[in-house]
């Protein structure tokens, strides 16, 4: 049987501890899975702008090294501006 989003959350609302600690860990794998997707459409030298509120939308960033859980990044026109971010945070130019 396939669940709404509403029964989803009503079952999480009334989950006993234990599965609580199974949906959490189904959670945990699945946001892992998505991140890794995200992380390989990445290469080093890459161009993208990092989609973040404190970081201004027309600064590019170049991909210097990309590590297992975030993705490291220069600023093109200052590269004294560095910024280690997750990769959810990118988007590809």
């Amino acid at each position: 049987k396939v669940m709404n989003i509403e029964e989803v959350k009503d079952f999480i609302r009334t989950a006993n501890k234990k599965e609580l600690d199974e949906i959490q860990t189904v959670f945990n794998t699945a946001r892992q899975l998505v991140r890794e997707e995200i992380r390989r459409e990445f290469r080093v030298n890459d161009i993208v702008k990092i989609k973040h509120n404190s970081i201004p939308g027309d600064l590019l960033f170049e991909i210097d090294k990309i590590n297992r859980k975030n993705v490291k990044v220069t600023c093109t026109s200052n590269k004294f501006k560095s910024y280690t971010v997750s990769p959810t945070l990118l988007i590809k130019i």
